[in-house]
């Protein structure tokens, strides 16, 4: 079986929107796995200790979809239940009588092995 010339171009057109539908696929379900593993290494690297009434500081962590489109998927990893804390955990901040309490460096690692761990599997996935 073949293609006409004329249908040559319809024909390389569609094979590539399929294309591009795949990696679109691919790209959304890998992001979602790195992510939810994301907030694992998070509950398991963040300072532990005990809070008000909302919780743990290192239990707290989820992510969610922000939005998503056809080639695209936005997701955010956060503390849902101490928002305001992450900040003054990772940078450090003033104590109130003077003095400062150091930054305990749990966000930034975990943010940067999930962008190594996502390229990686897009790689692996994308080369089959």
């Amino acid at each position: 079986m073949g293609i006409k010339i004329g249908a040559l171009a319809s024909e390389i057109t569609k094979l590539m929107q399929e294309y591009a539908e795949d990696v679109s696929e691919d790209m959304k379900e890998e992001a979602k796995a790195v992510a939810k593993e994301t907030v694992e290494e998070l509950k398991k690297t963040s300072p532990k200790g005990y809070g008000s009434r909302k919780g743990h500081y290192n239990t707290g962590w989820t992510s969610s979809i922000e939005r998503e489109k056809a080639s695209s998927i936005g997701i955010r990893v956060y503390n849902r239940k101490k928002p305001g804390l992450t900040h003054l955990l990772e940078k450090g901040h003033a104590k109130r009588g003077g003095g400062r309490v150091a930054g305990i460096p749990h966000i930034a690692p975990a943010e940067q092995q999930a962008v190594k761990e996502y390229e990686k599997r897009l790689k692996v996935r994308l080369s089959r």
